[in-house]
Protein backbone atom coordinates (compact mmCIF):
# COMPACT_ATOMS: atom_id res chain seq x y z
CA UNK A 1 0.00 0.00 0.00
CA UNK A 2 1.79 3.66 -1.03
CA UNK A 3 1.90 5.97 2.29
CA UNK A 4 2.08 9.88 2.29
CA UNK A 5 5.81 11.10 3.24
CA UNK A 6 3.94 12.15 6.71
CA UNK A 7 3.28 8.38 7.68
CA UNK A 8 6.63 7.50 6.28
CA UNK A 9 8.19 9.28 8.44
CA UNK A 10 6.11 9.32 11.56
CA UNK A 11 6.69 4.94 11.49
CA UNK A 12 10.32 5.71 11.15
CA UNK A 13 10.30 7.73 14.26
CA UNK A 14 8.22 5.77 16.05
CA UNK A 15 10.57 2.47 15.21
CA UNK A 16 13.36 4.98 16.39
CA UNK A 17 11.54 5.81 20.01
CA UNK A 18 11.68 9.23 18.42
CA UNK A 19 9.43 12.29 19.41
CA UNK A 20 6.03 12.11 18.12
CA UNK A 21 4.94 14.71 15.36
CA UNK A 22 1.71 15.49 13.43
CA UNK A 23 3.06 17.54 10.67
CA UNK A 24 6.57 17.47 8.84
CA UNK A 25 9.22 19.85 10.11
CA UNK A 26 7.38 19.68 14.06
CA UNK A 27 11.21 18.51 15.05
CA UNK A 28 14.85 18.93 13.90
CA UNK A 29 14.87 15.40 13.93
CA UNK A 30 11.56 14.93 12.03
CA UNK A 31 13.54 16.96 9.21
CA UNK A 32 16.52 15.13 9.35
CA UNK A 33 14.72 11.54 8.59
CA UNK A 34 12.34 13.14 5.86
CA UNK A 35 15.84 14.18 4.31
CA UNK A 36 16.71 10.54 4.55
CA UNK A 37 13.65 9.36 3.42
CA UNK A 38 14.28 11.84 -0.07
CA UNK A 39 17.73 10.27 -0.41
CA UNK A 40 17.24 6.98 -0.07
CA UNK A 41 14.01 7.28 -2.62
CA UNK A 42 15.94 8.73 -5.33
CA UNK A 43 19.00 6.00 -4.61
CA UNK A 44 15.98 3.85 -5.46
CA UNK A 45 14.97 4.99 -8.65
CA UNK A 46 18.64 5.09 -9.69
CA UNK A 47 19.36 1.67 -9.29
CA UNK A 48 16.62 0.19 -12.25
CA UNK A 49 14.62 1.85 -15.08
CA UNK A 50 11.03 1.47 -13.62
CA UNK A 51 8.97 0.95 -15.57
CA UNK A 52 5.94 3.60 -14.49
CA UNK A 53 8.54 6.39 -15.24
CA UNK A 54 8.66 5.38 -18.61
CA UNK A 55 6.37 7.67 -21.12
CA UNK A 56 6.14 8.69 -24.77
CA UNK A 57 6.95 12.65 -25.53
CA UNK A 58 7.98 15.08 -28.37
CA UNK A 59 11.38 16.54 -28.27
CA UNK A 60 11.82 20.31 -28.18
CA UNK A 61 12.91 22.47 -31.21
CA UNK A 62 15.72 24.86 -30.89
CA UNK A 63 13.82 27.74 -33.06
CA UNK A 64 17.28 28.61 -33.80
CA UNK A 65 18.02 29.05 -37.62
CA UNK A 66 21.47 28.77 -36.51
CA UNK A 67 21.21 25.59 -35.52
CA UNK A 68 18.17 23.86 -37.41
CA UNK A 69 19.24 19.91 -37.05
CA UNK A 70 19.54 20.79 -33.14
CA UNK A 71 16.80 19.31 -30.82
CA UNK A 72 16.13 18.89 -26.60
CA UNK A 73 14.99 16.59 -24.79
CA UNK A 74 12.23 16.61 -22.13
CA UNK A 75 13.05 18.53 -18.96
CA UNK A 76 12.53 15.81 -16.89
CA UNK A 77 14.25 13.06 -18.66
CA UNK A 78 16.59 10.98 -17.36
CA UNK A 79 17.41 8.63 -19.91
CA UNK A 80 16.14 8.14 -23.78
CA UNK A 81 15.13 5.39 -24.86
CA UNK A 82 13.28 5.60 -28.41
CA UNK A 83 13.85 9.03 -30.73
CA UNK A 84 11.97 8.82 -34.26
CA UNK A 85 11.03 11.42 -36.91
CA UNK A 86 8.58 11.94 -39.63
CA UNK A 87 10.30 10.88 -42.79
CA UNK A 88 7.80 13.93 -44.62
CA UNK A 89 9.66 15.63 -47.69
CA UNK A 90 6.80 17.71 -48.63
CA UNK A 91 3.61 18.87 -46.83
CA UNK A 92 1.33 16.88 -48.90
CA UNK A 93 3.36 13.62 -47.55
CA UNK A 94 1.62 11.26 -45.11
CA UNK A 95 3.33 11.77 -41.77
CA UNK A 96 5.37 8.21 -41.18
CA UNK A 97 8.17 7.85 -38.69
CA UNK A 98 10.94 6.55 -38.50
CA UNK A 99 13.73 5.60 -35.84
CA UNK A 100 16.45 7.64 -36.01
CA UNK A 101 19.35 5.81 -34.80
CA UNK A 102 22.10 7.39 -32.15
CA UNK A 103 26.03 8.28 -33.09
CA UNK A 104 28.71 8.61 -30.84
CA UNK A 105 29.66 12.21 -31.11
CA UNK A 106 33.25 11.77 -32.47
CA UNK A 107 31.78 9.51 -35.66
CA UNK A 108 28.84 11.59 -36.18
CA UNK A 109 31.58 14.48 -36.69
CA UNK A 110 33.86 11.92 -39.07
CA UNK A 111 30.45 10.82 -40.55
CA UNK A 112 28.81 14.36 -41.93
CA UNK A 113 32.16 15.68 -42.32
CA UNK A 114 32.68 13.42 -45.39
CA UNK A 115 29.72 15.74 -47.10
CA UNK A 116 30.70 17.96 -49.93
CA UNK A 117 29.82 21.57 -49.45
CA UNK A 118 30.05 22.11 -52.86
CA UNK A 119 26.69 20.17 -53.58
CA UNK A 120 23.82 23.13 -52.95
CA UNK A 121 21.98 20.51 -50.35
CA UNK A 122 24.36 20.46 -47.82
CA UNK A 123 24.88 23.69 -45.26
CA UNK A 124 27.88 24.04 -42.98
CA UNK A 125 26.88 24.07 -39.50
CA UNK A 126 29.39 26.00 -37.06
CA UNK A 127 28.44 25.32 -33.21
CA UNK A 128 32.15 25.07 -31.46
CA UNK A 129 32.78 22.30 -34.44
CA UNK A 130 32.01 22.51 -37.27
CA UNK A 131 30.11 19.64 -39.28
CA UNK A 132 27.81 19.46 -42.28
CA UNK A 133 23.93 18.50 -42.08
CA UNK A 134 21.86 17.85 -45.76
CA UNK A 135 18.82 20.17 -45.75
CA UNK A 136 16.27 18.17 -48.40
CA UNK A 137 16.42 14.58 -46.30
CA UNK A 138 14.51 13.79 -42.66
CA UNK A 139 17.37 12.77 -39.70
CA UNK A 140 19.13 9.02 -40.02
CA UNK A 141 21.25 9.57 -37.02
CA UNK A 142 21.82 11.91 -33.94
CA UNK A 143 24.05 12.52 -31.06
CA UNK A 144 24.81 14.59 -27.91
CA UNK A 145 27.76 16.51 -27.12
CA UNK A 146 26.20 17.74 -23.88
CA UNK A 147 23.85 14.85 -22.63
CA UNK A 148 20.73 17.88 -23.22
CA UNK A 149 20.63 18.66 -26.77
CA UNK A 150 20.53 16.55 -28.96
CA UNK A 151 21.93 16.86 -32.89
CA UNK A 152 21.15 15.16 -36.08
CA UNK A 153 22.27 14.91 -39.17
CA UNK A 154 19.29 15.87 -41.32
CA UNK A 155 16.59 17.92 -42.00
CA UNK A 156 14.13 19.21 -44.86
CA UNK A 157 14.28 23.14 -45.26
CA UNK A 158 11.23 22.85 -47.44
CA UNK A 159 9.22 21.76 -44.44
CA UNK A 160 10.89 24.52 -41.81
CA UNK A 161 14.05 26.29 -40.94
CA UNK A 162 14.19 23.84 -38.47
CA UNK A 163 13.52 20.18 -36.97
CA UNK A 164 10.31 20.24 -35.06
CA UNK A 165 8.59 19.26 -31.93
CA UNK A 166 5.61 18.27 -33.65
CA UNK A 167 7.24 15.76 -36.26
CA UNK A 168 9.41 13.71 -32.89
CA UNK A 169 8.39 10.96 -31.57
CA UNK A 170 10.32 9.90 -28.37
CA UNK A 171 9.97 7.14 -25.45
CA UNK A 172 12.17 8.32 -22.30
CA UNK A 173 12.43 7.78 -18.67
CA UNK A 174 11.53 10.60 -16.68
CA UNK A 175 12.99 11.89 -13.56
CA UNK A 176 10.63 11.67 -10.37
CA UNK A 177 9.96 15.06 -8.38
CA UNK A 178 9.93 15.13 -4.88
CA UNK A 179 7.87 17.60 -2.62
CA UNK A 180 8.51 17.96 1.33
CA UNK A 181 4.46 18.25 2.31
CA UNK A 182 2.94 15.73 4.85
CA UNK A 183 0.25 14.56 1.91
CA UNK A 184 2.92 13.84 -1.03
CA UNK A 185 2.93 10.29 -2.03
CA UNK A 186 6.59 9.14 -3.49
CA UNK A 187 6.13 8.13 -7.08
CA UNK A 188 6.61 4.44 -6.99
CA UNK A 189 4.82 1.01 -7.28
CA UNK A 190 2.58 -0.06 -4.27
CA UNK A 191 4.66 -3.21 -4.21
CA UNK A 192 7.94 -1.49 -4.15
CA UNK A 193 6.44 0.87 -0.41
CA UNK A 194 7.71 -2.05 1.50
CA UNK A 195 11.54 -2.24 -0.08
CA UNK A 196 11.46 1.68 -0.01
CA UNK A 197 10.16 2.00 3.51
CA UNK A 198 12.89 -0.61 4.83
CA UNK A 199 15.32 0.64 3.14
CA UNK A 200 14.59 4.40 4.59
CA UNK A 201 14.44 2.89 8.20
CA UNK A 202 18.05 1.27 7.87
CA UNK A 203 19.70 4.55 6.76
CA UNK A 204 18.05 6.30 9.69
CA UNK A 205 18.76 3.76 12.00
CA UNK A 206 22.72 4.14 10.97
CA UNK A 207 22.71 7.83 10.07
CA UNK A 208 21.06 9.22 12.81
CA UNK A 209 21.44 6.48 15.73
CA UNK A 210 24.83 5.00 14.59
CA UNK A 211 22.92 1.30 15.16
CA UNK A 212 21.90 -1.29 12.55
CA UNK A 213 18.23 -2.52 12.37
CA UNK A 214 18.68 -6.05 11.96
CA UNK A 215 14.52 -6.29 10.95
CA UNK A 216 14.63 -3.39 8.47
CA UNK A 217 17.71 -4.67 6.32
CA UNK A 218 16.44 -8.10 6.67
CA UNK A 219 13.14 -7.01 4.82
CA UNK A 220 15.68 -4.91 2.13
CA UNK A 221 17.08 -8.18 1.65
CA UNK A 222 13.75 -10.07 0.76
CA UNK A 223 12.23 -6.98 -1.14
CA UNK A 224 15.08 -6.36 -2.95
CA UNK A 225 15.21 -10.03 -4.39
CA UNK A 226 11.59 -9.81 -5.08
CA UNK A 227 11.74 -6.77 -6.53
CA UNK A 228 14.21 -8.70 -9.00
CA UNK A 229 12.03 -10.99 -9.77
CA UNK A 230 8.83 -9.14 -10.48
CA UNK A 231 7.80 -8.59 -14.24
CA UNK A 232 6.18 -5.64 -16.13
CA UNK A 233 2.54 -5.69 -15.94
CA UNK A 234 2.45 -5.00 -19.53
CA UNK A 235 3.16 -8.20 -21.46
CA UNK A 236 6.71 -7.48 -23.28
CA UNK A 237 8.17 -5.35 -21.06
CA UNK A 238 11.66 -4.49 -21.75
CA UNK A 239 13.19 -5.87 -25.02
CA UNK A 240 17.36 -6.03 -25.49
CA UNK A 241 18.08 -5.99 -29.31
CA UNK A 242 21.25 -7.54 -30.42
CA UNK A 243 22.76 -4.73 -32.05
CA UNK A 244 26.50 -4.60 -30.34
CA UNK A 245 27.61 -3.05 -26.77
CA UNK A 246 24.90 -0.07 -25.18
CA UNK A 247 26.50 2.97 -24.26
CA UNK A 248 25.66 4.05 -20.56
CA UNK A 249 24.86 7.71 -21.28
CA UNK A 250 21.77 9.35 -21.86
CA UNK A 251 21.04 9.21 -25.33
CA UNK A 252 22.84 5.95 -25.80
CA UNK A 253 22.94 3.71 -29.01
CA UNK A 254 24.50 1.13 -30.91
CA UNK A 255 28.27 1.26 -31.90
CA UNK A 256 28.72 3.07 -35.22
CA UNK A 257 31.61 2.49 -38.21
CA UNK A 258 31.46 5.65 -39.96
CA UNK A 259 33.37 3.52 -42.64
CA UNK A 260 30.10 1.47 -43.61
CA UNK A 261 28.40 5.04 -44.30
CA UNK A 262 28.85 7.92 -46.70
CA UNK A 263 26.45 11.07 -46.96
Amino acid sequence: MKENLLTIVQGILSGMSSDKINTLGETEEANQVAALVKDTYYDLIARKDWPHLRQAGQLTNSADINKPTHMAIPEDASRIDYIAYSQQTQVTDNIIYRRVEYMHPDSFLEYTSRRSTSNPNVEVINQGAVFYVLNDTPPTYYTSFDDVELVFDSYVVALGNTLTAVNSQVVYYRMPSWTAEDTFIPDLPAEAFPLFKAEAKSVCFNDLKQEPNAKAEQISVRQNQVMGQRNWAVKGGVRYPNYGRQSKKLVGGRNFNPSQHTG
